[in-house]
């Protein structure tokens, strides 16, 4: 039993805080990790294999302290006999926790939890933003996960070297990676990060060839595609919902419906950065100022001085409801 969940990502971790809801054996408790999320139900994913689960009545109720499950949790769950079902009575800490904020800026809302890396999916055409790269990158590394750029469709243009280059200018040691999953090229130079009991997340927009790429991952036609648009070249949206899949091999893989922006979600440092623009903005010339286009904005100033991170500017405006300003295309 502890080999197929350790394949599944259980580790010491879950373990000791799984232990004290496990020792009454006539209970017939057992640990799981979901593997989808229904309106009434989930799928999770236990030593037996995969299986139907409802949700208990105190969970549904979302009282404080209290987590509702999400994609990718460990939850401890009570084997019904006579529903042939299992019922999640408890949702076990959460080891990462990738999520955005939403409202502006004022909630969370928790995309997926337990992730190892996050390939974060662009393509060289109309969808490459570098700033929205940037938040993408940031709210990976906040969640605790190891964030990766994949340049899918990368066989669609002469000089896809060009985009790698502007995605390293995020970080010097941020992987990149070049791939055309609809023909099978650079696939290979993924396939590392997939390794028994560890968990990849596919975030990106709507149409960069997520499904595609999962269904390569997988090695059958599980995720729906949709055609590609003669205008553009993007794929229209088909994923509507967070599904985890065992990955041939060893591994994890969370497909996820398209996110056509990330806010980063980190209350702690948020609250003092954005103390730090409001401070900046005390020196503006004029009062009202958006610290977009003004002349004479103190904030803006900072940015160019590399005195504040251009990503917490552009977070403080999608906090403010304020469109946020980005390069234009080559």
């Amino acid at each position: 039993m502890t080999g197929a969940l350790q394949d599944l990502g259980w580790s010491d971790f879950f373990a000791e805080a799984a232990e004290p809801f496990l020792q009454d054996e006539s209970v017939q408790a057992e640990p799981g990790r979901i593997a989808s999320v229904g309106r009434a139900s989930y799928q999770i994913w236990t030593a037996q294999g995969l299986e139907d689960a409802l949700l208990a009545g105190t969970l549904r109720q979302e009282a404080p302290g209290q987590q509702v499950p999400v994609i990718g949790d460990w939850v401890i769950a009570q084997r019904l006999a006579e529903a042939q079902a299992l019922r999640i009575q408890q949702v076990l800490p959460r080891r990462t926790t990738f999520a955005r904020a939403v409202h502006g800026g004022t909630a969370e809302q928790i995309i997926a939890a337990n992730v190892d890396v996050v390939f974060i999916v662009t393509t060289p055409d109309q969808d490459f933003d570098l700033p929205r790269l940037g938040r993408y990158v940031a709210a990976v590394q906040v969640s605790g996960a190891e964030p990766v750029v994949l340049l899918n469709k990368s066989d669609l243009v002469q000089d896809a070297a060009w985009y790698l280059e502007q995605v390293r200018r995020l970080g010097p040691d941020l992987p990149a990676h070049q791939i055309s999953a609809a023909q099978h090229g650079g696939l290979d130079s993924i396939q590392p990060y997939f390794t028994p009991g560890r968990t990849v997340a596919l975030i990106g927009s709507s149409g960069v060839g997520k499904s595609t790429l999962t269904n390569r991952l997988l090695g059958q036609e599980v995720a729906a595609t949709g055609s590609v648009r003669e205008t553009d070249q993007q794929g229209r949206h088909t994923t509507t919902g967070r599904t985890l899949y065992r990955v041939p091999g060893g591994g994890l893989l969370i497909d996820n419906p398209g996110l056509r922006d990330i806010a980063v979600w980190d209350a702690d440092s948020r609250s003092v950065n954005f103390e730090v623009i409001e401070e900046l903005a005390t020196k503006c010339r004029f009062r009202k100022c958006t610290h977009m286009t003004e002349p004479g904005c103190a904030v803006q100033r900072a940015v160019q001085k590399g005195q504040l991170d251009a990503q917490v500017l552009a977070a403080y405006h999608e906090a403010q409801g304020q469109p946020v300003r980005r390069p234009k295309k080559r």
